[in-house]
């Protein structure tokens, strides 16, 4: 089937969107590595100083890191997401710009996060981190609830694990907050749960597959 989309049908093509949605996360994960640069000045031909200024450089590795995660993470769910999607509505649509203007400030709240080590630096990082998963889940939620914008409906238990997927990623930028305040060298360590997210999310879906038809029944 075409994906062309008649003009005053309300509808967008699929992969156009997701042609800018690849242009956008491509240019915010390249921007991530313009931070991490050695001093223009410093003598690093000299071994002692540039082991000094590569260790300068290890909060910006772990930021340039953490970021670069996140926003792989973000991309893939929204390539799983659009997998269901035969064409666009305008909701889908602005969800969607909505997950990318987050993605496009990642690359500064990067910068903002690597220095300077408090939690108001943290706060802005978790803040758009919450930005780009709100819309993830807007998106997730209006594709489960409109078939008709799908080639393959997307099933339950695949919507469950999106959204504990996503939801998950939202409680550890929050959670990193409060650490930062008591510990901010430690606070970015809190990422590394990440990658418990797509097994817990796996069990919450099988979880729900067991027992929905006994919810069903009763």
């Amino acid at each position: 089937m075409s994906d062309a989309t008649p003009a005053g049908t309300g509808q967008f093509s699929k992969h156009r969107i997701e042609a800018l949605i690849d242009g956008i996360f491509a240019v915010a994960m390249t921007l991530l590595v313009i931070d991490l640069k050695l001093p223009e000045h410093a003598n690093v031909g000299d071994p002692a100083v540039l082991r000094e200024a590569l260790a300068e450089l290890v909060p910006n590795l772990i930021s340039w890191l953490i970021s670069f995660m996140v926003l792989a993470i973000y991309w893939v769910a929204n390539h799983r997401l659009y997998s269901h999607v035969r064409h666009a509505d305008g909701r889908l649509v602005w969800f969607t710009m909505l997950m990318l203007a987050g993605a496009s400030l990642l690359p500064f709240a990067s910068a903002v996060n690597s220095r300077a080590l408090s939690d108001v630096a943290q706060g802005v990082y978790a803040a758009v981190m919450g930005l780009m998963g709100l819309a993830s889940l807007l998106a997730a939620r209006h594709i489960y609830r409109h078939p008709q914008l799908c080639a393959q409906p997307m099933d339950r238990e695949t919507y469950i694990a999106a959204c504990v997927r996503t939801s998950g990623v939202i409680v550890i930028g929050l959670i990193t907050v409060p650490i930062a305040a008591v510990a901010p060298r430690m606070a970015n360590f809190a990422f590394l749960l990440i990658f418990l997210l797509r097994p817990v999310s796996a069990a919450v879906a099988r979880h729900w597959r067991r027992n929905a038809p006994v919810a069903h029944q009763a």
